[in-house]
């Protein structure tokens, strides 16, 4: 709240008749030079206003000169140190530092000079660090359209540390809060210290659903989803404290073929994907994806897949093992595969790729196109998924 100090005109009469005379003149010209002219010369008397009296650094503070007289200079010292920091009648003055703080103003004029002192007058305070955790739901406008999102942020996360960001995009026809509860990652979230988004598409083609090309040719829809990931990254990279080297993708269907994508598209900003009963959504990868770093890449796929068959979808999307054969070869790791079977669950792990990348396939005999609800070796899916994310950062 402002605080106001005004000099009534008793005041002013009261200065005028205890100051000997010298608060005002108004002598006759006898010399009748013209330097009076007539004119009284009232003595300053200092005051001033401010904007506001507390707030958290850097806080922004408005001072005005309310002072009254024959004025010519003004002087102010609102920080306590020993240089004034204006000479101007209003000025704006930025508190960096939490403290206490005394304004003065030192008003001068033709025939005298006075001072105002208001101690401790501003209240600066330390900037709230406390961040709201738990399940958020935000939006933001890209590409003139309103784009909505989930965040969990875990109750462990502060300000100071950057942690990993894991994205978790639902098939076609889904819906970011339906898709939290298959999809659910927040006790890891809480575990391992990371954030986890959960964004939701646009409506096109029937159904909520992710571009997974560039904008124009013949694209089924026209949002630039491939922009709002980026902006999406861009926009929680901004509000929180993000380990740009550790952002990780997964997906379901729809979504699983736009971790392919950006895998590919985004490639700078992506650091390692874990695609759910998705393909790859193009004919050619040497051709059509476009990754400028080493990548790895989970991979789960049931092998009676009816939306996304595991031998792909010719012209459209590329095989299983032809997905793996492509991001092995790119990534340059070892061309034969750790293999591991426990139940109906075929594991080929390709190790020792280029930053220590690596291609993980888990092959679901007679599975079907689902978000796999299994065990392997005491782990679920979703903590595969992350005994897998943690073991990587972009090169």
């Amino acid at each position: 709240m402002s605080k106001l100090y005004t000099i009534t005109l008793a005041l002013v009469l009261l200065f005028t008749a205890c100051s000997s005379g010298s608060a005002t003149s108004s002598q006759p010209d006898n010399n009748n030079d013209g330097n009076n002219g007539g004119d009284e010369i009232s003595a300053p008397i200092a005051s001033f206003t401010f904007s506001s009296s507390s707030g958290e650094a850097p806080h922004d503070v408005t001072f005005t000169s309310t002072s009254i007289g024959d004025i010519n200079s003004w002087l102010w010292n609102v920080d306590d140190d020993t240089d004034y920091e204006s000479n101007s009648q209003s000025f704006t003055h930025t508190y960096q530092n939490a403290g206490t703080y005394d304004v003065s103003l030192i008003v001068t004029g033709t025939v005298g000079q006075s001072t105002m002192v208001e101690a401790d007058a501003i209240n600066i305070t330390e900037p709230d660090a406390s961040t709201e955790t738990g399940l958020l739901s935000r939006t933001m406008n890209h590409d003139n359209e309103t784009r909505e999102y989930l965040i969990y942020i875990p109750q462990e996360y502060n300000t100071v540390n950057e942690i990993p960001v894991l994205f978790a995009f639902h098939g076609f026809g889904g819906y970011s809060q339906n898709f939290i509860n298959t999809a659910d990652f927040r006790s890891l979230a809480e575990q391992y210290n990371f954030i986890v988004v959960y964004p939701q598409a646009l409506v096109c083609n029937g159904g909520t659903t992710w571009n997974t090309n560039p904008p124009g040719g013949d694209n089924k829809c026209s949002q630039d989803d491939i922009g709002f990931f980026a902006a999406l990254l861009s926009e929680i990279s901004s509000n929180y404290t993000i380990d740009s080297s550790r952002v990780f993708l997964t997906g379901y269907s729809n979504g699983a073929d736009f971790s392919y994508s950006m895998a590919c598209y985004q490639s700078s900003l992506v650091t390692a994907i874990a695609p759910v009963s998705g393909l790859m959504p193009m004919e050619d990868a040497s051709s059509e994806c476009s990754p400028n770093h080493s990548t790895s890449v989970m991979i789960f796929n049931g092998t009676n897949d009816g939306s996304r068959p595991y031998n792909g979808i010719e012209g459209y999307m590329m095989s299983v093992d032809s997905t793996v054969a492509y991001w092995s070869q790119y990534n340059n790791t070892d061309s034969s595969p750790q293999t591991n079977v426990v139940g109906n669950i075929e594991n080929y792990t390709y190790l020792n790729g280029d930053n220590n990348s690596t291609v993980d396939l888990f092959k679901l005999v007679n599975g079907d196109h689902v978000w796999f609800n299994l065990s392997y070796n005491g782990n679920s899916m979703e903590q595969l998924m992350w005994n897998f994310f943690s073991q990587h950062t972009s090169d």
